[in-house]
């Protein structure tokens, strides 16, 4: 399954992402495209770790400087598998 989110992400839009996970619930792998985030709290952060406990989830870049810095200092990066994530400019 491909999922492309886009926009702000925050403790508002928590209902719209957990629609995101009942979506997803017959799949087996999903392909998550990132480069349109343009900013993420802990609310996305939560639902990308709660994807790798129930499916392969690759990460599909790039990644923007907020969203890369998020990934980074939680240490999540290393959870996923990476495809295209070069970080557009400083974080």
């Amino acid at each position: 399954m491909v999922i492309r989110l886009s926009g702000e992400f925050d403790v508002e839009c928590e209902l719209d992402l957990e629609l995101v996970l009942e979506v997803a619930t017959s799949a087996v792998s999903i392909e998550l495209h990132v480069g349109e985030v343009r900013f993420a709290d802990s609310t996305l952060l939560n639902l990308l770790l709660r994807m790798t406990d129930r499916f392969e989830v690759r990460i599909v870049g790039p990644l923007r400087p907020q969203l890369a810095k998020l990934m980074r200092l939680t240490g999540v990066l290393e959870r996923f598998r990476l495809c295209g994530l070069e970080e557009e400019g400083p974080a």
